[in-house]
């Protein structure tokens, strides 16, 4: 505990009160008076003083965190993933191109409604930001508006189901899927790989797993399709048989 102490620089009543409140990991206690401490209780340290100093985060939401919360990483793969906050994706102050919007110019140039957009933003896939005393849209919620106007377009409508609602059932699925990736890739990376180069893998293997995800469910689509084919089929074939066995009887 001293060593721990004086390599983290906080007080043995700090490092004690994580401990009780589950922050970090319990030592191997060898005696009920002595216990042992290694590299992943300072990391997880280190962590915590991170998330507070940096994040500012509460310890309630620390603790899921450091715990694993739904994604089950270890206080390494949090870390790498807290580093590339913020370094993903050009933001919209990068590309002067596309002015945000407000909900009403984003329905009036997509044709998509004012309910359809408000499910969509209550849905959680739109992230308007609030700009003084307006709520504006910026460029993938733009983006993403269009594609469900090229949706209709298509001739999904309203009456078919294809509303904004059903985003819940995307994102819902896609977080899962988000979750599994990152577990994947920080395992591999973390600790191995710097801040700006596994921003920059990130940033290129998201357009290439899109590309890999729409194949795949292309090929699912087909599948799925031919299984339930041949399940009609079959039942089909079933009933006549059962009506054969009938008109004989």
């Amino acid at each position: 505990m001293k060593q721990l102490s004086a390599a983290s620089g906080l007080p043995k009543g700090t490092i004690q009160f994580y401990i009780k409140e589950g922050l970090i990991p319990k030592p191997h206690k060898t005696h009920a008076n002595m216990g042992y401490y290694n590299e992943s209780h300072l990391n997880a340290i280190r962590l915590v003083r991170e998330l507070q100093e940096k994040r500012f985060l509460p310890l309630s939401v620390i603790k899921q965190v450091v715990r694993g919360g739904r994604g089950g990483l270890s206080v390494d793969e949090i870390r790498a993933l807290t580093e590339i906050d913020g370094k993903l994706f050009p933001n919209l102050a990068e590309n002067p191109e596309v002015r945000p919007v407000t909900a009403k110019q984003l329905a009036d140039q997509t044709g998509v409604s004012l309910q359809d957009i408000k499910q969509m933003e209550k849905a959680r896939v739109l992230n308007p930001v609030k700009k003084g005393s307006r709520l504006l849209y910026g460029e993938d919620d733009i983006r993403l508006v269009e594609c469900f106007a090229k949706m209709r377009e298509a001739g999904f409508s309203e009456e078919m189901g294809w509303d904004g609602k059903i985003f819940s059932v995307y994102r819902d699925f896609l977080q899962r899927l988000v979750e599994e990736e990152a577990k994947i890739l920080m395992s591999g990376v973390a600790g191995k790989v710097g801040v700006d180069r596994l921003a920059k893998m990130v940033e290129d293997g998201t357009v290439i797993l899109n590309s890999m995800i729409g194949l795949i469910r292309k090929k699912l689509i087909v599948e799925t399709v031919s299984r339930y084919t041949a399940e009609f089929q079959e039942r089909i074939m079933m009933g006549e048989s059962s009506c054969a066995l009938t008109s004989e009887e």
